[in-house]
């Protein structure tokens, strides 16, 4: 139980934190790469990457496909997972409730398993 205890506050401080407010909001609906959340909610990047990392860690956001972008390189994208967070603070502990989006309200990016038999 105090193992749970402590995934929620850390849990709190993640969906409290300026940045990834920031990159919930940016990917709420759009998947983004890390590159364009950086620059679009003037993040610098290595703190864009580290928080992405954080937040699919927890589930939050979902890496929802990827791009080839150059001789075999991909970029990944992501989109926020979350449709409600609520964070409560009583008896001295902290709950996170999180009401997660459903799989098929998520937009994918880049080939599918269908197309890769096809060809």
């Amino acid at each position: 139980m105090e193992g749970n205890e402590s995934r929620d506050e850390e849990l709190s401080r993640l969906i409290s934190d300026e940045y990834a407010g920031k990159i919930l909001s940016a990917t709420y609906r759009h998947p983004m790469s890390v590159q364009q959340i950086s620059r679009g909610c003037a993040i610098p990047i290595a703190v864009a990457y580290r928080r992405v990392a954080k937040l699919e860690e927890y589930g939050l956001v979902k890496c929802v496909g990827y791009e080839e972008v150059y001789r075999g390189k991909k970029v990944n994208y992501y989109q926020c997972a979350v449709n409600m967070a609520k964070v409560i603070f009583a008896g001295g502990k902290f709950d996170v409730e999180v009401d997660f989006l459903p799989e098929s309200e998520m937009e994918h990016i880049g080939p599918n398993e269908a197309e890769g038999e096809n060809a």
